[in-house]
């Protein structure tokens, strides 16, 4: 790519007004320019939207209505996107400087790469201690239980046209699904940033037991789509007592020879 890269800004909310204008102002200071911003609210009932319009004239587009769930929203989101590149950056998540967008643009002009990734901040407001998710390393045995970090992921637009949107039937876990089917369906070209995009900020809330059985139906409905039962049980097993071995060069091959766990 030559020229300059547009980047649509995708912030899917509902309810969110303790966090959202973080997230607006972190997009608004960004000292690159060249993107649309786009805010999906599915009808908040406390003051997120009155937030919202504080900042309309900056904002791209807002849209105010119904869906069926957060992946019925972001596809919203994908529809109405017209950059080059499309960004997830949710309600309680922020850009971590005004420079990220300006270096994923210097990332984003000389690759043809579909997808391009960085990482993530972790800020634990209870232990007030800070730690970086990476997700340098892609196989098969880190997509069982990881993906990109999707609030750190760039999808070139037309990979949703080429690949699909996200499937509304996963309520929980679909961006891992399209991951899935992205690298292990579609082959979908990658490049690694090397530095973080975003900071999280997690209270350490604990899930509830019906939501934990929903999240475990969810991925095992999603895992039987992308792998077989003996080649997941492989998976796992390596996952569990051999994947040190995975990074160390010859090790790595031997392996790879025996459960085939590069994407």
């Amino acid at each position: 790519m030559n020229s300059r890269i547009r980047f649509s800004i995708i912030t899917v909310c509902k309810d969110s007004q303790k966090t959202i204008e973080n997230a607006i102002l972190s997009v608004l200071i960004q000292s690159y320019t060249d993107y649309e911003y786009i805010i999906v609210d599915g009808v908040s009932r406390d003051k997120t939207l009155d937030i919202v319009n504080k900042y309309s004239d900056r904002i791209t587009k807002i849209i105010s209505e119904p869906d069926n769930g957060l992946y019925d929203a972001m596809n919203k989101g994908i529809k109405n996107a017209a950059g080059d590149y499309v960004f997830f950056l949710n309600s309680d998540d922020r850009f971590l400087h005004e420079n990220v967008l300006q270096h994923v643009a210097k990332k984003a002009q000389n690759t043809e790469n579909e997808l391009l990734y960085g990482d993530q901040v972790f800020v634990n407001s209870q232990t007030n201690t800070t730690s970086i998710r990476k997700h340098n390393k892609l196989n098969k045995i880190y997509l069982l239980k990881n993906t990109p970090c999707q609030p750190a992921t760039f999808y070139r637009r037309d990979v949703f046209a080429k690949y699909g949107d996200f499937d509304t039937e996963f309520k929980i876990v679909s961006d891992h699904e399209w991951f899935l089917r992205a690298f292990l369906k579609h082959k979908i070209s990658y490049l690694y940033l090397g530095f973080p995009v975003t900071v999280f900020n997690s209270g350490g809330l604990s899930t509830s037991p019906s939501a934990e059985e929903k999240l475990n139906n969810e991925r095992n409905l999603m895992f039987e789509k992308y792998f077989s039962a003996s080649e997941r049980q492989r998976l796992e097993f390596l996952s569990k007592y051999l994947r040190c071995f995975t990074t160390m060069p010859v090790a790595k091959d031997i392996l790879d020879l025996l459960f085939r766990f590069e994407l």
